[in-house]
């Protein structure tokens, strides 16, 4: 059974020698071998991970279609595969799909604090500041009472400061939670 270190080497060893499209190739391979799947890596996260590799490589295409594949699959991931279809979407350019996605991920109401970074972080990428400032804070307060720990809830509010900062909002009381988890932390 492949572990997540085994994962995890495929991708450092795609960061040392550049070669990120060989990676996915891997991965996809792996995903097809449902005879190497466990508990926690499944053909859908092997397929997440192939289409970060491609994403690394710039080739959205390949990383949207992965992405695709692995909402289909619907096996167990970590983070659901929608938040990375929707970066993949951004990214093509394909603004209208990403919303309705957006829309479909809101409406579920999920208490994962990593959807909402995910999401917000890229809208932050592509300079959707508003957008990904309701995400941190829809996130957060959607998630504050779930059985989550609560530097998830905190790096929800350090990502919402750091928008809210370059929209040029004054701080509120959130952003002094978020200053104060940054100083404990060293940030």
């Amino acid at each position: 059974m492949l572990t997540e270190d085994d994962v995890d080497e495929i991708a450092f060893r795609a960061a040392a020698d550049g070669d990120h499209r060989g990676a996915a190739a891997t991965l996809e391979t792996l995903a097809e071998s449902s005879d190497t799947h466990g508990e926690t890596v499944t053909r859908a996260s092997l397929l997440v991970d192939a289409g970060s590799q491609y994403g690394l490589a710039q080739d959205w295409d390949e990383a949207v279609r992965c992405y695709r594949a692995a909402v289909a699959d619907s096996s167990d991931c970590p983070v659901d595969p929608r938040v990375w279809l929707h970066d993949g979407l951004l990214r093509q350019g394909k603004a209208e799909q990403a919303a309705a996605l957006r829309a479909e991920l809101k409406a579920a109401r999920l208490t994962d604090p990593a959807v909402y970074e995910a999401v917000a972080e890229s809208l932050e990428a592509v300079e959707l500041l508003q957008d990904a400032h309701v995400w941190f804070t829809m996130g957060y307060h959607r998630c504050e009472n779930a059985p989550v720990p609560d530097f998830l809830l905190d790096l929800l509010l350090v990502g919402r400061r750091r928008v809210r900062i370059a929209l040029g909002h004054p701080a509120d009381a959130l952003d002094e939670v978020a200053e104060d988890y940054m100083e404990t932390v060293g940030g």
